[in-house]
């Protein structure tokens, strides 16, 4: 049984680890979906003395929604936890010497590989929720950010 509860953790921290990769691709549409609209921006803003109060309440909407954006896609990337220290975690192994690692890795019995595996699991969990939320918020920012990011276009090119 016990080995059992063990191959479904693994397989539950894998499939933990899969979604944090399909977040990553996704920030990374998005941010260059942004950067790209940002770069067409910034190449047609005209000289501020041709500005007119529509151009500028637009840009300036646009300049904040973007940077809302790339803010949740920042805080996406670097989520803030104090996780328990676990053996599956880079940051615990790497705070360790070799020859302790080892140790604490050899002591390791089926209930305490198991409690370690579904530690990770919940902080992988918490991690992934914190991810996907700033994911979600920066596309609704985007979605947000588009239409004075238009408006700013098109007034800028009449300028």
């Amino acid at each position: 049984m016990k080995r059992e509860q063990i191959e479904r953790a693994e397989k539950t921290l894998q499939r933990m680890l899969d979604w944090i990769a399909r977040h990553d691709t996704r920030s990374a549409a998005v941010l260059g979906i942004s950067l790209a609209m940002l770069g067409a921006l910034s190449s047609s803003i005209p000289a501020p003395s041709h500005w007119t109060w529509p151009y500028g309440v637009a840009l300036a909407a646009s300049a904040v929604g973007f940077g809302f954006v790339l803010a949740e896609l920042l805080r996406g990337q670097f989520p803030r936890f104090r996780a328990t220290p676990s053996l599956f975690f880079f940051g615990t192994v790497a705070g360790l010497t070799l020859q302790e690692y080892q140790r604490q890795f050899g002591a390791l019995d089926e209930d305490g590989y198991l409690e370690d595996l579904l530690t990770q699991c919940y902080t992988n969990s918490r991690i992934l929720r914190s991810k996907f939320r700033s994911l979600k918020r920066s596309i609704i920012g985007l979605m947000f950010t588009a239409l004075p990011w238009a408006a700013a276009l098109g007034l800028g090119k009449g300028l």
